[in-house]
C-alpha cells in the first residue's frame, strides 16, 4: 500500500469527517433519502399495516362449519337448499368442499353483480362473505405496498425504488462510521433532548442496528420485482439442473419467510408490525436532522439579507 493511500486509510479510520469520499457520500445519502422520503414513508406504513393480512383472513372468515355432526347436503339436495336460502339471486356455482368440517363455497349473481359466500351443508344456513368488506382496505394497502396500485409497471417501479433504497443504506452505513475512537458511542442515542443533536444520534443508532433488516427488506423487493437475475443466480451454481435440489434456494426462500415475518407466532407478527415503522422513524429523524442544520440557517441568513437590503433601499 503506497503512502497516500495509507494516509487516506488513517484518516477514514481515525477521522472519517475529513475525508471528501465521505462528505461525497453524505451529500448522495441526503439527497436520496430526500427524495425517496415519501414513498419510504408510504412503504414503511403499508407494511406494518398488512403484517397482520393472513391472521385477518383466518379470524373473520369461517374455515370450518360450527358443528359437522350428521349427513351433509350434496349434490342437487345441496343446490335445492342454497337456492331457498338465496331466494332472491341467482345461484351460479356451488363448490362443495373435500373435507367434512369445512363450509360449501357459493356464487351468487343479482343484477349482474356476483358475491361468494360459505354455507353450512349441516345446518344449512348462510356463514356469511368469502370475503369481508374489512378484508377490502387492506387488500387494497397490500396491493398499494406490493404494485403501487400499477400492476407489473407498479412492482417494477417498485424494484427500481428499493435499489435506490439499498444505495441509501449502503452509503449511511459508511457515513455512520465515526472513527475508531468514537463507534462505541454512536450505537447509543445517549440522553434524550429536543435537539438536532439527539435526532441525529437517535437515526444513527437505529440505522445501524437495524441494517441488516433493512438490506433484507429491500433485497428482497427487488427480488419481488426482477427474480430472473436471481433465479439464474441460483442456476449458475447448480450443477445438477434436472433434479430437485438448488443450492441457495432455502436461503432465498429463508428471506422471503423473514420479509412477511412469517415465522414463529403472533409475537413476531407483532414484533414485524413495530419493526415496520423503522424506516418512517428513519426518514422523519433525517429530515428533522437536515431542516434544522441546512435549511434553517439558510431561511434566516435569506432574512437577515432581505433586511439588510430594505434597510439599504430605505
Amino acid at each position: 500500500m503506497s503512502a497516500p493511500s495509507t494516509s487516506l486509510w488513517r484518516r477514514w479510520v481515525d477521522r472519517p469527517q475529513r475525508v471528501w469520499l465521505r462528505r461525497a457520500l453524505f451529500q448522495i445519502h441526503l439527497w436520496l433519502a430526500l427524495g425517496l422520503g415519501l414513498y419510504i414513508v408510504m412503504i414503511s406504513l403499508t407494511g406494518s399495516a398488512v403484517v397482520f393480512r393472513r391472521e385477518f383472513s383466518l379470524w373473520m372468515v369461517p374455515r370450518s362449519v360450527p358443528a359437522a355432526v350428521g349427513t351433509p347436503l350434496s349434490g342437487d339436495d345441496l343446490r335445492h337448499a342454497v337456492e331457498r336460502a338465496y331466494p332472491s339471486q341467482t345461484v351460479v356455482a356451488v363448490r362443495e368442499p373435500r373435507r367434512r368440517d369445512r363450509p360449501v363455497s357459493v356464487t351468487l349473481e343479482r343484477a349482474g353483480k356476483t358475491t361468494d359466500r360459505l354455507f353450512d351443508q349441516y345446518a344449512v344456513k348462510d356463514l356469511g362473505s368469502s370475503f369481508p368488506p374489512f378484508l377490502r382496505p387492506v387488500e387494497w394497502l397490500v396491493d398499494l405496498h406490493d404494485n403501487l396500485l400499477g400492476g407489473e409497471t407498479g412492482r417494477a417501479i417498485n424494484g427500481v425504488a428499493a435499489l435506490l433504497v439499498t444505495g441509501v443504506l449502503v452509503s449511511g452505513v459508511v457515513i455512520w462510521w465515526p472513527g475508531r475512537r468514537r463507534w462505541r458511542a454512536s450505537l447509543t442515542t445517549g440522553r434524550p433532548t429536543m435537539t438536532a443533536r439527539f435526532a441525529w444520534r437517535l437515526h444513527s443508532a437505529i440505522g445501524i442496528w437495524s441494517l441488516l433488516l433493512m438490506l433484507m427488506w429491500a433485497l428482497t423487493a427487488i427480488y419481488f420485482a426482477f427474480p430472473d437475475p436471481f433465479e439464474g443466480l441460483i442456476d449458475f451454481f447448480d450443477p445438477d439442473q434436472t433434479d430437485q435440489h438448488r443450492p441457495g434456494e432455502a436461503f432465498l426462500l429463508f428471506l422471503i419467510k423473514l420479509h412477511f415475518g412469517r415465522f414463529g407466532g403472533l409475537g413476531v407478527r407483532t414484533l414485524w408490525v413495530v419493526l415496520g415503522l423503522l424506516p418512517a422513524v428513519l426518514f422523519v429523524t433525517g429530515f428533522i436532522v437536515w431542516w434544522v442544520r441546512v435549511v434553517r440557517p439558510r431561511r434566516r441568513a435569506s432574512a437577515r439579507l432581505a433586511q439588510s437590503v430594505a434597510k439599504v433601499a430605505s
